[in-house]
C-alpha cells in the first residue's frame, strides 16, 4: 500500500514538473527541498520533493515568498514587510517605544539590516517614535513609509539595511 501511494505521489509530481520548470525550479518546485538539491535529475528531484513533503513547507514558501519561491510573484519583500507591519502594528508600536523586542528585531531582518544592527534599529526606532507615529490615527503602512525615509536618511542603514 505504501508503495502505491510512493508511486502515486511521484506520478502527480512529474505530471506536474512543466509547471515547476516553466518557473525556473526543478520537477519539485521551490521550497527547501528545491533550494538544498539544485540538480535537475529525475532521482535528485525526487529527494527535493521528498523533502519539502516532509517539512511541509513548501505550500507557506509559495505563499510567503521565502525558501527561493519568491520568482513566482506572491508575495515580495516589500509586501512582506507590510504583511509583517500590519499584523503586528500594536506589539511594534510598543517594542518601537522601548527600543527592542523579537518583532522588532524581525522587521530589522525584513527590512535587510544584519542581525548586529538590531540594537542600533531598536534605537534608531526609539528616537525616532514621534516622527513613525505623528498622530494616534496613523496607518502600519504610514508608519512602515516613515521608517524607511527615516532609515534611507540615516548613512549608517542606508548602506547596510538592503531591502529598505
Amino acid at each position: 500500500m505504501k508503495r502505491l501511494i510512493t508511486m502515486v505521489a511521484l506520478g502527480l509530481t512529474l505530471a506536474f514538473a512543466s509547471n515547476g520548470l516553466a518557473a525556473g525550479y526543478g520537477a519539485a518546485g521551490c521550497g527547501f527541498g528545491g533550494m538544498l538539491i539544485k540538480e535537475n535529475k529525475i532521482l535528485h528531484q525526487i529527494g527535493a520533493w521528498f523533502l519539502n513533503g516532509i517539512l511541509g513547507n513548501q505550500t507557506f514558501a509559495m505563499t510567503s515568498g521565502t525558501s527561493d519561491c519568491s520568482g513566482m510573484g506572491v508575495v515580495t519583500a516589500a509586501n512582506e514587510q507590510e504583511t509583517f507591519v500590519e499584523a503586528n502594528y500594536d506589539t511594534l508600536a510598543k517594542e518601537m517605544a522601548v527600543g527592542g523586542g523579537e518583532n522588532l528585531s524581525t522587521l530589522a531582518s525584513l527590512l535587510g539590516c544584519s542581525t548586529e544592527q538590531a540594537g542600533d534599529f531598536g534605537i534608531f526606532t526609539q528616537e525616532h517614535y514621534d516622527t513613525l507615529f505623528q498622530t494616534a490615527e496613523t496607518t502600519p503602512t504610514e508608519m512602515l513609509v516613515a521608517l524607511k525615509s527615516g532609515l534611507s536618511r540615516n548613512p549608517a542603514f542606508a548602506t547596510s539595511c538592503q531591502k529598505i
